[in-house]
């Protein structure tokens, strides 16, 4: 039996999945090393497959990555993650060394766009995005049915596109202003405490559930969100702040890339499609802030899985464009 290995490295979790063409077979979770050893988690992936795919190995015919970047496509490496300790990592030729099979390594959002034109809300179309919102936020792009790619393989980090252009916080790439650095679920407390830290009529929200979290130093991105929904008013009032943010990140997209189609992924998106999501489908369908024939905006159809099934069908069909980049191929 012929199978494919997906592979969905992100900031928190690292997820394997054997595919058959039909289905997952097997799939393996682990957290996402945090050491800044530049082998750590091609390590961590060798290890796991060592461990829990054993008696795979011989029928894995190709392997997909969909990977956090930015990254460096043609030597197969994530290059200044933003979102990990380790400033370089060494992901396709570990891989390729161990397995000896093809390793085809993407930016996560890119396997993920690949996987909704081949399993999910793309499929017939030509002209995709995909949006994640978790951890960071990220993008992949299908136009007029090629892969958007860029030189490295960084031709999609709509996550640092200026969306504040008061530049009020810093993202952690360095930049100023950037959707990642106000809207991730990484920075949301951050950007909660920014607006808390600066409501002139602060003494009215004391009693708020949201206000007692951030004087404890415990709020998390799904608190913001869960007490929004109960009607925290304070709550609401930075939920509204990210929204107009997420708006202008979308309409930045529709008006780049002109697709058909967005499908949105990520926790922080998928755990709030009525905060997240149905605000941003809204103000898109209304047609204010782009200029083109608005596009579908959906959740993902694929679920946590966008990347992971993103990963595989780039393993049973590699794209063209990628290949191309993939300088370290040769060395199979």
């Amino acid at each position: 039996m012929k199978l494919f290995l997906g592979i969905d490295i992100g900031a928190t979790w690292t997820r394997l999945a054997l595919h058959d063409g039909s289905s997952i077979v097997r799939k393996v979770v682990f957290r996402t090393p945090r050491e800044t050893d530049s082998y750590c988690i091609s390590n961590a992936i060798i290890s796991a497959i060592r461990s829990e795919l054993r008696d795979y190995v011989d029928s894995i015919a190709a392997v997909g990555i969909g990977s956090i970047g930015p990254l460096d496509l043609r030597r197969g490496i994530i290059v200044g993650a933003p979102n990990i300790p380790a400033k370089r990592v060494e992901l396709a030729r570990p891989l390729l060394e161990e397995l000896r099979k093809p390793v085809y390594l993407a930016n996560d959002c890119v396997a993920a766009v690949w996987g909704e034109k081949s399993f999910g809300a793309g499929k017939g179309c030509e002209n995709i995005v995909y949006v994640t919102i978790s951890t960071g936020i990220g993008g992949g792009m299908i136009i007029n049915g090629a892969l958007l790619l860029g030189k490295m393989g960084n031709g999609h980090e709509i996550g640092h596109t200026v969306v504040d252009v008061d530049r009020r916080l810093r993202c952690n790439c360095g930049g100023y202003g950037h959707w990642e650095a106000y809207c991730s679920g990484a920075n949301i407390p951050r950007f909660a405490s920014y607006l808390i830290e600066r409501v002139p009529s602060i003494h009215e929200y004391r009693s708020s559930k949201l206000y007692a979290l951030w004087e404890e130093g415990k709020l998390r991105s799904e608190d913001v969100y869960r007490l929004a929904r109960e009607g925290d008013p304070l709550a609401r009032l930075v939920v509204s702040e990210i929204t107009k943010l997420n708006i202008a990140g979308f309409e930045n997209v529709v008006n780049l890339y002109d697709p058909e189609v967005i499908t949105v992924g990520g926790s922080v998106a998928l755990n709030n499609v009525d905060l997240v999501i149905e605000p941003v489908k809204q103000a898109i369908e209304s047609g204010r802030g782009i200029v083109t024939e608005p596009p579908r905006l959906v959740p993902t159809p694929l679920g946590g899985d966008a990347v992971l099934l993103g990963a595989v069908a780039i393993a049973m069909d590699p794209p063209p464009q990628l290949v191309k980049l993939l300088e370290y191929l040769s060395s199979l």
